[in-house]
C-alpha cells in the first residue's frame, strides 16, 4: 500500500497514482515528510515572532507611556536562549535583539538633540520610526519565507 502526496489518497497497487500520475511514496516516508514540514513551520513561526513581538511591543509602548520601549530586545533574548529553538530561530532572534538595542541607542542619541532644540529635534524620531517599521516588516516576511535577514544600520552587539 502506497500514498500519493499530491492527492492525499492511498493506492493499493502500482508505482504511480491512478488519479494524478505522480510517483507514490510508502506510508512511513509520507509521515516523515509531514513531520519535517510541521517542524519547519513551527521553526518559521518562532523566527517570525522574534521580529513581530518587538513590533507589537513598540505599538503598545506608544499607548502605555513608552516604558515598554526599553524592553523590546527581550523577546529576541528569550528565543535565542530557548532550548527548543533551532539555529534558524536563534539567528533571527539575535538579529532582532541587535536591531532593537541599536534603535534604543539611536533614540537615546536623539534625545539631547530634541532637548537642545526645544522639541524641534523630536521630528527626527518620525523617520527613525518609519525606517524601523519598514525593516521590521522586511524581517517578518523573510522569516516567514524561511530566508535569512540582516537589519541594515545595526550595531552587532551579540554574535
Amino acid at each position: 500500500m502506497a500514498f500519493c502526496v499530491s492527492c492525499h489518497k492511498e493506492v493499493k497497487t502500482g508505482k504511480f497514482c491512478n488519479t494524478c500520475g505522480k510517483q507514490l511514496v510508502d506510508q512511513a516516508t509520507a509521515v516523515a515528510e509531514a513531520s519535517k514540514a510541521e517542524e519547519k513551520q513551527t521553526s518559521t513561526m518562532t523566527a517570525v515572532w522574534a521580529h513581530l513581538a518587538p513590533l507589537l511591543g513598540s505599538i503598545a509602548g506608544l499607548f502605555t507611556g513608552g516604558l515598554a520601549l526599553l524592553l523590546l530586545w527581550l523577546p529576541g533574548l528569550l528565543i535565542r536562549n530557548s532550548l527548543k529553538s533551532t539555529e534558524f530561530d536563534k539567528r533571527h532572534a539575535t538579529e532582532s535583539m541587535n536591531f532593537q538595542l541599536s534603535l534604543l541607542i539611536y533614540v537615546a542619541c536623539l534625545l539631547p538633540v530634541a532637548l537642545l532644540t526645544l522639541g524641534l529635534g523630536a521630528v527626527l524620531y518620525i523617520p527613525l520610526g518609519i525606517v524601523a517599521l519598514i525593516f521590521n516588516i522586511q524581517a517578518i516576511v523573510a522569516a516567514n519565507n524561511g530566508r535569512e535577514f540582516r537589519y541594515p544600520l545595526t550595531i552587532r552587539f551579540v554574535k
